[in-house]
């Protein structure tokens, strides 16, 4: 235990500061597991978020902040990739809309 009084302060101060940061360092944890488990385009927002905090309050090192966002990006694109994409429908013609012909041969028209 410190004997000087400024010592002291400090102490309070750092149990406070403490406080704050495991906080904020479970904030970034749960945004990473959470996007890890559905990865999803506003679960990455969130945990990019989380990481932009805790680097600004000076909790992670910026470049392990960018190193996770990059990582974090790379899981997402390969997952998203993952993923079928619906099929492509094709556009009905309102009642008053005549279709264009594609291509003229000779006298022919080809729709």
């Amino acid at each position: 235990m410190p004997v000087i009084k400024s010592a002291k302060k400090k102490l309070r101060a750092d149990l406070r500061k403490r406080k704050i940061n495991l906080k904020v360092r479970a904030q970034v944890k749960t945004a990473l597991k959470k996007f890890t488990s559905d990865p999803k385009n506003q679960t990455l927002s969130e945990a990019y978020s989380a990481l932009d905090v805790a680097t600004k309050k000076g909790i992670i090192p910026k470049g392990r902040a960018d190193r996770k966002k990059s990582r974090l990006a790379i899981s997402f694109s390969k997952s998203s990739k993952s993923m079928p994409k619906p099929a492509k429908t094709q556009r009905k013609l309102k009642t008053h809309q005549k279709q264009k012909p594609l291509a003229k041969m000779g006298k022919k028209l080809v729709y």
